[in-house]
This record gives C-alpha cells, sequence and structure tokens, in this order.
C-alpha cells in the first residue's frame, strides 16, 4: 500500500535567538502569536525584520519561539533577488552566508542564510509506521493539475512532537502546482 504524507509549502522566514531579538527590537518589545504552524508550539509572530544586500532587500517574518541561533531561510528566488548565494543546508551552520538584519531598535549583521534543504519532520512514532530513522532521505510524488513531481533527497527529521509533514520551499511548491492542502506519495525509504 502507497503511504501518502502531507505536504506543506515554507515561504521565507527567520528564527533568531533571544538575544537577536532584543537587538532588533529592544529588550521589552514582546512578539505577538498571529498564527499557529503545523508544528506543536510553533507560530508567526507580528514581528518582521528586512533582510538587505548591496541595497536589496526583503520582509522576513519572525517565527517563534526563540532559537539557539539566528536563521534565515529563502528560497533561490529570493536569494537571487539580494545577489546571494546561499547553502542548501537543514540548519545554519559556518558555511551560511552573511547578511544584514534590521529590526525597529537595531540591526545586526550574521551568516544565517540557508536555503532550506526539503524536509520530513515526523515523531518517533510515524517514523516507525514509515520505516525510517533521523537522516534517511525518502523521495515523494506529488500530482497536481500541473502534473507529477517527484522530489528526491527529503530528509527525515525525527523528534518527539513533530507532525508528520514534509516541508517544501516555496519555489519548490509552485513548479508542482502545490496551493491549498496537498497530499503525495512516498517512493522510498
Amino acid at each position: 500500500m502507497n503511504q501518502q504524507i502531507e505536504i506543506e509549502v515554507s515561504a521565507r522566514h527567520i528564527h533568531l535567538s533571544k538575544n537577536d531579538y532584543e537587538i532588533l527590537f529592544g529588550v521589552d518589545n514582546q512578539y505577538k502569536n498571529l498564527r499557529e504552524l503545523s508544528q506543536k508550539g510553533q507560530f508567526a509572530t507580528d514581528k518582521k525584520v528586512v533582510i538587505s544586500n548591496n541595497g536589496k532587500t526583503l520582509d522576513v517574518r519572525f517565527l517563534a519561539p526563540f532559537r539557539d541561533k539566528t536563521q534565515v531561510e529563502l528560497s533561490l528566488t529570493d536569494c537571487h533577488h539580494l545577489g546571494i548565494t546561499a547553502p542548501y543546508e537543514i540548519d545554519v551552520d559556518s558555511n551560511s552566508t552573511e547578511i544584514e538584519i534590521s529590526g525597529s531598535s537595531g540591526e545586526i549583521v550574521r551568516p544565517s542564510v540557508i536555503v532550506s534543504q526539503r524536509h520530513l519532520h515526523t515523531n518517533p512514532v510515524d517514523s516507525r509506521e514509515m520505516g525510517v530513522s533521523n537522516g534517511d532521505k525518502i523521495a515523494v510524488k506529488i500530482t497536481t493539475e500541473r502534473g507529477t513531481t517527484i522530489f528526491e533527497d527529503i530528509v527525515v527529521r525525527v523528534e518527539k512532537d513533530f507532525q508528520t509533514r514534509v516541508h517544501l520551499d516555496l519555489d519548490e511548491g509552485n513548479a508542482a502546482g502545490i496551493f491549498g492542502k496537498c497530499f503525495g506519495e512516498i517512493l522510498n525509504k
């Protein structure tokens, strides 16, 4: 039997460390929860930053809660607009691209930009059912009005509270014609 899995498309966003948030928005400036995300405890806030490179800018929404390191997740289209090249990664690291980040109270420059590698969030129970482990790679077939698209090298991420969803970036979702709720078929494990 083919395993179906929900697909989510993720637009550009930023995860902030508490220290960087306080530099950008001030120590006493609290953020508000605008909308819950599918992953428990994560939500879009009312705060946006401006990222910039050589006079080109983009508004980027802050997703909470705080992280250990600031991480900006962009699509390739966003990177082209800014005139930067960012690595395909799951998390920010020393190879991440440096960018200027401005908030209402200050600005910082951090090596924090990545193009998020497509990935599957899942929990231990669902991962056992699917026969996958943390770090594995799977392929998923998606069929929409635009036709059939196969996404390969989807990295499996297993954590206790994860809801089982594949995350693609906006460019990938648009290329496949994904609008609204969409499901895909796992092809391999």
